[in-house]
């Protein structure tokens, strides 16, 4: 059987472990209800089901798929992310300004050039029309 290799072939070998802890856990609780453990082992099963036991918030955590290490980098991301979008905000904010004072100037060099036109336009006219009178020769 070939497994996928983009993580989630460990996902899977962590979920079905987990089932399998749990499982051993319940059976062993089971077999606790139905049996009664000898005074001289009671001990070593003590020990074995208080470490089988102290496992039991890691199995649940991966039998539902939440994992600590990825959820805070999720939740890293996600505040990367928000700072990524404030900075491009404020910068088209900048921008925008900017391109209302590229407007402005235009806008200005616009009206001092036509009236260079105009008054150019108007002197040729004049000079065409109404040559002056005085010539030096």
């Amino acid at each position: 059987m070939n497994l996928p290799k983009n993580g989630a072939a460990r996902d899977i070998r962590h979920f079905s472990g987990s089932v399998f802890v749990f499982v051993l856990i319940v059976v062993i609780l089971f077999y606790l209800t139905k049996y009664t453990i000898p005074k001289e082992n009671s001990s070593i099963v003590n020990t074995l089901i208080g470490m089988i036991a102290a496992s039991v918030a890691m199995v649940i955590s991966s039998i539902t798929g939440q994992k600590k290490d990825e959820e805070r980098q999720l939740k890293e991301q996600i505040e990367k992310k928000d700072m990524q979008i404030d900075f491009l905000v404020r910068e088209k904010d900048r921008l925008e300004g900017m391109i209302i004072d590229l407007q402005k100037q235009i806008l200005e060099n616009y009206d001092n050039t036509l009236d260079r036109v105009l008054l150019s336009e108007s002197l040729k006219y004049d000079l065409k029309n109404n040559p002056p009178k005085n010539k030096q020769k």
